[in-house]
């Protein structure tokens, strides 16, 4: 029987160049009240974003967006700045019940934002234009400090440095499942969350050290990453590919980085008077480069196929298919994570009714950032050309094998099993069914070895075919 295939394919723009994503480090003064930024690889000059602060605490980049959140305990402020416009906007302030903002975290995937007020005592959450102020902790906490956010697991982290505390927690978005992070701490002030080790890192000044914890189990396991700190180190940022750690000290005025195994430390930046906060942007919050997508068709399976020539931070591929309404996911492809050469996917999609079917691929990268890719067309399986009764597989087998069909036309179906005196064991199929391909499984756990016979009737098509059992 001939085989029909079909191919489908949408070639993609370029998301950016294949010797990676220019990224930017920023960084609040608080002696100067500036918010500055410079190339992350050292090049260039400092330059000025915005002046006028108060004292500017912690930074948090919303990458997708373009923009920059920072709290100002003093201002009792939360404010964002547009990277490209430099548009400033006020976002929650002491009459929304501000006193104290320190920490902050953004969920831009989810409009969401987390922060830490000192004076309050809370953990509070709100949309990222400053509706919906929620509390998700309001109790038990000290002085809480350092915010964080893991997106793949909808999980927020924050420090507390108050008398009998000193500790990390975690929990979900909405508050519940409250956990013990990492404990018997000394004075944590910058936090982040590497989504590429699973790992939580943490300054703790009071011991001179930059620490981390897996968070597969807790209380995490502390590590040193970076030990004999000098100073007063203050925030903590990892980069896009999360394999570098970067770090402001107000008392050496200056901002570091080290592997995220505290190898290569290195002084990047000095002589800023007071640096507190920092983060880090790139121009690309997606930085796969994904260079065709296209679909074959065999029957009524289809067969999807895509190329990224660049990756960095790739967790991988959602797949999701339409068939009515809405898209549903079907499946998930693991990324290369990071990656400078073409890498290839492939995902079988099987055993599909006749219809119309659209697909695409969302990828996520191991930040919780994604992205939507398309194929341009629909993808039609079609019904088959005539009634066919195909070999059952595996054959001979033991206990299971598959029986599939063929269908041109709606039709009442009848698919039965006998045994070789023509007893009738089993009885498969006894329904009206549409036109399509069918595929349906025999088990024989029941019977003994020997031959049998299935046998299909469809309307005016009648077939039988032998398999045999061995065991």
């Amino acid at each position: 029987m001939k085989k029909y295939f079909v191919v489908l394919t949408l070639v993609l723009l370029f998301l950016g160049c294949s010797e990676g994503y220019s990224q930017k480090i920023y960084w609040t003064d608080g002696s100067s009240g500036k918010l500055q930024k410079h190339n992350i690889d050292g090049s260039g000059i400092t330059t000025d974003v915005l002046t006028g602060l108060s004292s500017g605490y912690a930074l948090a980049v919303d990458n997708d967006a373009g923009e920059l959140y920072w709290t100002d305990f003093s201002a009792a402020t939360i404010k964002k700045i547009n990277i490209n416009s430099l548009t400033v906007t006020p976002i929650l302030s002491s009459t929304d019940g501000l006193l104290s903002p320190r920490g902050i975290a953004i969920d831009g995937n989810n409009n969401r934002m987390f922060w830490a007020d000192n004076s309050t005592k809370k953990i509070q959450r709100s949309t990222l234009t400053g509706t919906g102020v929620t509390d998700i902790v309001s109790t038990g906490l000290v002085s809480p400090g350092y915010v964080a956010y893991d997106p793949l697991n909808s999980k927020v982290y924050f420090a507390d440095n108050g008398v009998g505390m000193k500790k990390i927690m975690r929990c979900n978005v909405d508050g519940s499942n409250l956990e013990d992070v990492a404990t018997s701490l000394n004075q944590v002030w910058g936090i982040s969350f590497n989504s590429l080790d699973n790992n939580i890192y943490w300054i703790d000044s009071g011991v001179d050290k930059i620490q981390k914890g897996n968070v597969s189990a807790l209380p995490v396991t502390k590590a040193d990453v970076v030990t004999g700190l000098t100073g007063n180190p203050r925030g903590l940022a990892i980069n896009a590919a999360g394999l570098l750690i970067y770090w402001t000290d107000n008392s050496t005025q200056d901002i570091s980085r080290a592997t995220t195994s505290g190898a290569s430390v290195t002084q990047l930046f000095s002589g800023i008077p007071y640096p507190q906060g920092v983060a880090i942007n790139w121009d690309s919050a997606l930085p796969v480069e994904l260079v065709s997508f296209n679909s074959s068709i065999d029957k009524n399976s289809v067969k999807l196929n895509w190329t990224t020539s660049y990756e960095l931070n790739n967790k991988g591929f959602s797949i999701e298919r339409k068939s009515d309404a809405e898209f549903k996911e079907i499946s998930f492809v693991n990324g290369f994570g990071n990656s400078n050469n073409n890498q290839s996917y492939t995902f079988n999609d099987v055993n599909l009714r006749t219809g119309k079917y659209s697909y695409r691929l969302k990828q996520i990268d191991l930040n919780g950032n994604y992205k939507y890719y398309a194929l341009s067309n629909e993808v039609t399986i079609g019904a088959p050309q005539q009634f066919i009764l195909s070999q059952n597989y595996p054959n001979p087998f033991n206990p299971v094998t598959n029986i599939e069909f063929e269908l041109p036309k709606n039709s009442f179906v009848d698919l039965k099993v006998f045994d070789i005196t023509g007893k009738e064991v089993s009885s498969l199929v006894n329904q009206s069914l549409n036109a399509g391909y069918y595929q349906f499984k025999f088990d024989a756990s029941g019977l003994s070895s020997g031959s049998y016979f299935y046998k299909i009737s469809a309307g005016n098509f009648t077939s039988m075919k032998k398999m045999i059992v061995v065991k």
